[in-house]
């Protein structure tokens, strides 16, 4: 039995990203700035969100490549909503004054490659706090929960706390929907 008491944060990836890691392609999650109490819950909960699709030609083609080899699309995999959920396995920091130990981890960890991208760029241009987050125990939601909208700002590797009454019922949602332990 899943203990839903323990999700109460959400972390948001676009699209292709979401799947691959609800799939199971990916286990290592690379987030950004993420809550204090995230650094230490090992066994807790999470919940991810995907964000829009691109709207790059190239990487709209990408990402369409990637969702139809999974058998989704924008209507089975929507934009903006709740997909699954997963277990966090181990959380911790990258080593931002090396960089380069951080990219040698990845021969070692499942991490999705625009992850990286975007983390070298992030912790360089922007000053964020990149955390590896290990994920375990990843299920698909029975139905997605629809129109969820992410705190202003929230870019792919994000996480965040319920803002407003009705990602709390959102999130409440979530926790009582049927899940499936794959859908690929």
């Amino acid at each position: 039995m899943l203990d839903r008491a323990a999700i109460t944060v959400a972390i948001s990836l676009c699209p292709e990203e979401a799947v691959c890691y609800l799939a199971r392609v990916y286990t290592t999650l690379v987030v950004f700035n993420p809550p204090e109490f995230i650094k230490t819950s090992i066994g807790g909960r999470v919940l991810i969100h995907s964000l829009g699709y691109p709207d790059n030609a190239e990487s709209a083609y990408i990402c369409k490549q990637l969702m139809d080899e999974f058998g989704f699309d924008a209507d089975t995999f929507p934009a903006f909503a709740i997909q699954g959920l997963a277990t966090i396995a181990s959380i911790f920091p990258c080593d931002r004054q090396n960089l380069d130990v951080d990219f040698e981890l990845d021969q070692h960890l499942d991490i999705a490659p625009t992850s990286l991208i975007d983390l070298q760029s992030r912790v360089e241009d922007k000053g964020q706090s990149a955390w590896l987050m290990q994920l375990k125990e990843t299920y698909f939601l029975q139905e997605p929960i629809y129109d969820v909208l992410p705190p202003m700002s929230t870019e792919t590797g994000n996480a965040w706390l319920p803002q407003h009454k009705s990602h709390l019922e959102n999130f409440q949602n979530a926790l009582r929907r049927d899940i499936l332990s794959s859908k690929v």
